[in-house]
């Protein structure tokens, strides 16, 4: 795959991460009510300071995706961190898998997306150019 080609498929990448990133952590665990969580298996914390926080923290990373997508080459270095940020998503959550055990069913889809992520990432990084 040439690099004009990785990087219209980084972009398409970058969009979804963004979408995920923002409806599926970043709002609901931001904003949401009680029931909204109750849909996505989740119970609202007593306090939710620490959730409102990391629903937050997201969206922040919605912002940072976005500067990547809007120059891919230029913003290299927070596809780079992309792929940290999800491989340790993903290790953390199988690691609490396997000590703790996890029935709820989005939190393995979000370690199949973060997964998702961390390689398509790794693999679409444009070299420096």
């Amino acid at each position: 795959m040439n690099e004009d080609t990785k990087i219209i498929w980084l972009k398409r990448v970058l969009l979804f991460k963004m979408l995920v990133v923002a409806l599926l952590f970043g709002l609901p665990t931001w904003i949401a009510p009680e029931p909204v969580l109750k849909l996505l298996g989740e119970s609202l914390p007593t306090p939710p300071f620490y959730m409102r926080i990391f629903g937050s923290t997201q969206i922040g990373l919605v912002f940072l995706y976005w500067l990547a997508y809007k120059n891919p080459l230029q913003n290299r270095d927070m596809v780079r961190y992309a792929v940290v940020d999800n491989t340790v998503a993903f290790i953390t959550i199988i690691t609490y898998a396997i000590l703790v055990g996890i029935t709820n069913p989005t939190v393995w889809l979000s370690a199949i997306l973060v997964l998702f992520f961390a390689v398509s990432f790794y693999i679409l990084t444009p070299r420096k150019g």
